[in-house]
């Protein structure tokens, strides 16, 4: 059995949802709408909303096994911490193991105590600081497990509305993908004709972030905005990694990638779309292959004011890993502008 071990030290102290920031107290600006939200509720709002499962980073059957009660914050409405154990049954995304146990970090804004189900549940988990956090949790039954199972088929970022099909790259209409290149794939675009195409269980998907230019004291402890992808084949055999396309000379990480950030997804800053035919990266056993993205080149996030954290979830497929960045407004907001500059 897998037991991964959790720090219950860091629950009040470095947890986005817990209304807590790590930082020094003169960068703590009130709540951003849309930046920090708590799981399954906006700030200030006591009903729940659905949960996106096709959009989180790990989602999995599980039973709850324990139940440790954290400090409540003195807010209206109070938000209640908890520390939840779960022993995972089915994985439906994500690296975790069946029947490994793991320690997560529950919090919610409402007037009542949480009340959590006895039965099996199906949980959506981030790990964007090193915890892991509950981005959703239900009572699971047959029907729900099988129409979640679906949603996470899809590659991260993707969205299905009546039965339609839209990728991150519908903005790009004709030009996300040749016309000319057929493959069978069971879920296609509806707007761009472009598959849904997977990393594969075996690849290894990592995010880290790139240390800064410069390291300013309270400023920019996160670095400022770029962040090291790497994708790596652990096997003793070559594997195809079909989510991550080539022309054959360079690899395409800005036609590959997908940014998710607040609820939105994202095409990589840069990307013009798959103008011509293309095939999936083939790795040999052991090999890695990375590359680097700065996420503040992005257009559409709101972006925090005064020193607030913002999270980013970076997208290859299936595969996605999380990151919270603290953003300081006065010095972030001079390198948004020059990025954009660079740009145009």
């Amino acid at each position: 059995m897998n037991t991964i071990r959790w720090t219950p030290l860091l629950l009040a102290l470095a947890l986005p949802v817990s209304g807590i920031s790590a930082e020094p107290p003169q960068v703590r600006p009130l709540p951003i709408p849309g930046v920090r939200p708590l799981p399954g509720r906006l700030p200030g709002q006591q009903v729940p909303q659905p949960v996106k499962w096709g959009e989180k980073q790990i989602v999995v059957s599980a039973t709850i096994t324990d139940i440790k009660q954290g400090p409540t914050s003195r807010s209206f409405p109070p938000i209640y911490n908890h520390t939840l154990t779960l022993k995972i049954g089915e994985v439906l995304r994500g690296g975790l193991k069946k029947d490994a146990v793991v320690q997560v970090h529950h919090a919610a804004r409402q007037e009542q105590v949480p009340v959590f189900p006895k039965g099996p549940v199906v949980v959506a988990l981030s790990n964007a600081q090193g915890n892991y956090r509950i981005d959703g949790l239900e009572a699971a039954d047959a029907k729900q497990l099988a129409d979640i199972k679906l949603a996470c088929e899809l590659p991260l970022g993707w969205s299905a509305v009546d039965g339609k099909l839209t990728s991150p790259w519908a903005a790009q209409k004709e030009r996300a993908w040749p016309k000319a290149q057929r493959i069978d794939a069971k879920l296609v675009c509806s707007v761009t004709g472009r598959p849904a195409l997977l990393a594969g269980a075996d690849a290894a998907f990592a995010v880290e972030k790139v240390a800064p230019a410069k390291a300013i004291e309270f400023t920019n402890p996160d670095g400022d905005g770029e962040y090291k992808i790497t994708v790596t084949n652990p096997t003793d055999k070559p594997l195809t990694i079909s989510a991550l396309r080539t022309d054959g000379k360079r690899i395409l990480w800005k036609e590959s990638l997908v940014i998710l950030c607040q609820g939105k997804a994202y095409s990589i800053p840069g990307s013009v779309g798959l103008l011509t035919q293309t095939q999936p990266v083939v790795l040999k056993p052991g090999e890695s292959l990375d590359t680097v993205i700065n996420a503040l080149e992005l257009e559409g996030p709101e972006w925090p004011r005064g020193g607030y954290r913002i999270e980013f979830q970076f997208c290859l497929g299936e595969k996605s890993a999380s990151q919270s960045f603290y953003y300081m407004s006065r010095h972030h907001d001079l390198i948004r502008n020059r990025l954009k500059k660079e740009v145009n």
